[in-house]
């Protein structure tokens, strides 16, 4: 037996894709490693008895059984934020139903608070984490995610196709893609055809929403596969996650929600911004006294930088900024750029230099880290910005924004966002304005947090900074 096979022959004898039981075992692994790691912590003070304790393990197995009726285990991985609302659901009810045997057994107090409590709340990472560490392993193996065949209608496969490539995460391996035919006899014959050759593989079918036909293709497709995936093309660029089918009868309609509509969720963000800041303000104040003393130090001029920006509604905001540039900057920049052809088509682009001359030794591993941000912090506490965003543009990039920019005036800049974790410089600007868009119309707390778990390392390696 070959060894990338081994794991799709031992999953086969629980029924399940090679996938779906390691999601399993290292949900299993994170679940049951960190309340072992926790307990032997808390062990080393003395006063545990390691019996009392026993009957937690099979509480915990249950967790794939919860895990699957929240979909963490569907062919289609669930997007990035809502697998991380997920894990906290599981992880939560989890203890909460150990909680409640403790509470009903009248047996809580021989019981460790700090192993409970700090087992849930070492969990909530150590999933995340151990489902990263999963896909990093195994996801570009070929017997990872579901076989896919596209049948494309609209002249969007060959994009899909080759977003699937690059996130083989999302659980589904193209193995073929074909225009599909109008002529009813044609289409038949073609799925049937891939069907045989492909007897395990899931269709997709791109369908433009509107347009006349004269067979029901999802109904075909259906009859020769046993799992069809209908991507509806809107046109434009219209990505939302929040659509939720409802019965209308006769007819199915997809209610489609946008959050930033809803005024109890922003002041849920609101809350979330102003609370992270007055807890990382203890560790933050120190931090950024010193690195205002280091710049002070290490080049003339003011510590800070004030720049004007857009903010939500199209009003201008002051964002506060470490100074990373010489003071004459702007002068330098016009000498440079009316020197040198190439750089003033690279500042064109996507204003930004690669090798920007007008930044100071401190200033460019101040933004190599990130850290010459963390004075928006002040304009997070007085409401011009959140924590996570689109990042601020200046007026002159309002024509690249085009119709996106009315989007764009729909929430408030952020100090970090999708962009920003998503490839942050190393991107287009027409990247950087669609990550914008999929941001504001798939919206969510959870997404935020996400996106804010994803700086840490973005930040620490420095990913796409200069």
């Amino acid at each position: 037996m070959k060894k990338t096979s081994r794991w799709v022959h031992l999953a086969s004898l629980f029924g399940i894709s090679a996938q779906k039981f390691l999601l399993c075992l290292f949900d299993l692994l994170a679940l049951l490693g960190t309340a072992l790691a926790v307990f032997l912590v808390r062990a080393t003070f003395g006063g545990l008895d390691p019996v009392l304790y026993h009957w937690v393990v099979p509480m915990l197995l249950l967790g794939p059984v919860f895990g699957a009726g929240l979909g963490l285990y569907q062919t289609v991985s669930l997007a990035p934020h809502r697998e991380l609302k997920a894990l906290f659901q599981l992880t939560s009810l989890l203890y909460a139903i150990i909680l409640a045997v403790l509470f009903l057994s009248k047996t809580g107090d021989a019981y460790s608070r700090i192993v409970i409590m700090g087992s849930w709340a070492a969990t909530l990472f150590s999933m995340p984490l151990m489902r990263s560490l999963c896909r990093r392993l195994y996801a570009r193996r070929r017997w990872w995610g579901k076989p896919l065949v596209i049948f494309d209608h609209c002249s969007e496969g060959r994009e899909l196709w080759h977003y699937l490539k690059r996130h083989p995460d999302r659980g589904l391996n193209p193995v073929a893609i074909y225009d599909l035919p109008d002529a009813p006899e044609d289409m038949r014959c073609l799925f049937a055809s891939v069907a045989a050759r492909q007897p395990k593989a899931m269709a997709l079918l791109l369908q433009r929403v509107g347009k006349a036909q004269d067979v029901d293709v999802i109904t075909e497709a259906s009859r020769y596969f046993s799992s069809t995936l209908v991507v509806p093309a809107f046109g434009g660029n219209f990505r939302v996650h929040w659509l939720t089918p409802r019965d209308l009868g006769n007819a199915v309609g997809l209610l489609v929600r946008q959050n930033l509509r809803d005024r109890r969720r922003l002041f849920v963000k609101r809350c979330l911004d102003i609370g992270l800041c007055l807890l990382g303000s203890a560790l933050l104040l120190p931090l950024g006294a010193v690195l205002a003393l280091i710049i002070k130090l290490d080049s003339p001029g003011p510590v800070f930088y004030r720049q004007t920006r857009i903010g939500r509604g199209d009003r201008e905001i002051r964002i506060f900024k470490f100074r990373t540039m010489v003071c004459d900057a702007d002068r330098v920049l016009r000498d440079m750029l009316s020197s040198d052809a190439g750089l003033r088509a690279e500042w064109a682009c996507d204003r930004k230099l690669k090798c920007d001359p007008r930044v100071t030794r401190v200033g460019r591993l101040l933004r190599k880290l990130s850290l010459d941000e963390l004075p928006q912090l002040i304009n997070v506490v007085t409401g011009d910005m959140s924590l996570v965003g689109p990042r601020p543009i200046v007026r002159a990039e309002v024509k690249k924004y085009g119709p996106v920019f009315d989007e764009y005036c729909m929430v408030r800049p952020g100090i970090t966002g999708l962009w920003q974790v998503s490839g942050r410089n190393n991107t287009t600007y027409e990247e950087r304005v669609n990550f914008d868009q999929y941001y504001i119309n798939n919206w969510s707390v959870w997404m935020d947090l996400w996106i804010m778990c994803k700086t840490v390392p973005v930040v620490i390696l420095g990913h796409g900074a200069y």
